[in-house]
């Protein structure tokens, strides 16, 4: 008579199981989903999906409109960064901050480490800045490796990417693909992920689908689709993340600066109301209530006695003369609060006024 083997051993070896398979995914961990997944670069600007990212920029050298572009493992645009005792500014931005069709020694971040060399030994100046990134992308960069960097200031040059219109609203993509730490399952995520066998599974089911849907909204944003009329991020959503900016480097004894980029319209004005207009405000607003330095750069650039095409490659990307000029108005700004011996720290405050968008709904077209 033939006996069944007791649920007892079908258990036990299913546990075998489960340790064998735990054991070979160790010897070849998953893919970390905090970081690029370390392809080579092709090409020109060249992004990858992430779910927690929407997109993010692939590790490599590649030449940009014809400028040397290096994108160290982090997907910054950046070199190789070591651990250091000195100073650390990281940038935040879209592709005017991450220096679009510029040279990596031409970007303003880069200008700003080489000028402040000899004044403060041993800064370094992070572009934390992805083509077509908004404040939540920021946001969950910093989450998911800005903080380890343990940078010592913030420059906040978030604001055309925020203030755009387009088919899709960060908020809800990010929210359907899963936030970074905020996303349903994420407590049972955080239970297991100790185990590799996880890891793997969480990265095939879950992550790498996610990341490569993610990967079809191109940073030009969206060509295909009908424009909803809709910013990307609501006004105050975004006065809501620049408070939270401020709130998370304060806790780490941290600084920020704001900068009010500029675009070609600002070196000859078109417009009493443009609609980048209300986002300036907001921005203006937040520096204000917390106390630290804004640097504005329409003023800057028209008072620069040059011609649009000079500062600007298109309608808002700055050329290496208009990084030029951003670079030097930061420093100005740092030295005339007195940065470093003055850390810059933002004021703790409460909730910011409500903003009323009136071009929200209506598109680029304030007639329409």
């Amino acid at each position: 008579m033939t006996r069944r083997a007791g649920p007892g051993l079908g258990l036990a070896l299913g546990l075998v199981i489960v340790a064998v398979l735990e054991g070979l995914c160790r010897l070849a961990p998953a893919p970390d989903p905090r970081v690029p997944d370390g392809k080579a670069a092709q090409g020109t600007i060249t992004l990858e999906g992430n779910p927690w990212l929407l997109w993010q920029l692939r590790p490599g050298d590649r030449t940009e409109h014809g400028k040397p572009v290096h994108v160290n493992a982090l997907g910054l645009r950046h070199g190789d960064i070591e651990p250091s005792t000195g100073l650390r500014i990281l940038a935040l931005g879209d592709s005017s901050v991450y220096g679009f069709g510029v040279g990596d020694d031409e970007v303003f971040t880069a200008r700003i480490e080489q000028d402040l060399a000899a004044r403060v030994p041993g800064i370094s100046v992070v572009n934390g800045a992805t083509p077509g990134w908004s404040t939540y992308q920021s946001l969950n960069m910093l989450d998911m490796r800005g903080w380890a960097l343990a940078p010592d200031l913030l420059v906040i040059g978030n604001l055309w990417s925020d203030n755009n219109f387009d088919d899709f609203v960060d908020k809800e993509l990010l929210a359907s693909y899963a936030g970074f730490a905020q996303s349903p399952g994420y407590r049972a995520r955080r239970v297991l992920e100790h185990s590799s066998l996880f890891a793997w599974l969480d990265w095939e089911l879950r992550v790498k689908p996610l990341g490569d849907r993610a990967a079809k909204v191109g940073w030009t944003m969206g060509g295909d689709g009908p424009k909803s009329g809709k910013r990307r991020v609501a006004i105050n959503d975004y006065a809501d993340n620049l408070d939270t900016l401020c709130d998370r480097i304060r806790e780490r004894g941290g600084g920020v600066v704001f900068v009010t980029l500029a675009n070609r319209e600002d070196v000859n004005p078109q417009s009493n109301d443009p609609a980048w207009g209300p986002y300036r405000q907001v921005m203006k607003d937040a520096a204000t209530r917390h106390g630290v330095p804004l640097v504005e750069m329409p003023p800057v650039v028209r008072a620069a006695g040059h011609a649009a095409d000079a500062l600007f490659m298109d309608q808002m990307h700055p050329t290496a003369l208009g990084h030029r000029f951003l670079a030097e108005a930061v420093e100005a700004a740092l030295a005339d609060a007195g940065w470093p011996g003055n850390r810059l720290v933002p004021a703790e405050v409460g909730a910011h006024e409500r903003y009323v968008d009136r071009f929200e709904g209506r598109g680029v077209d304030p007639n329409r």
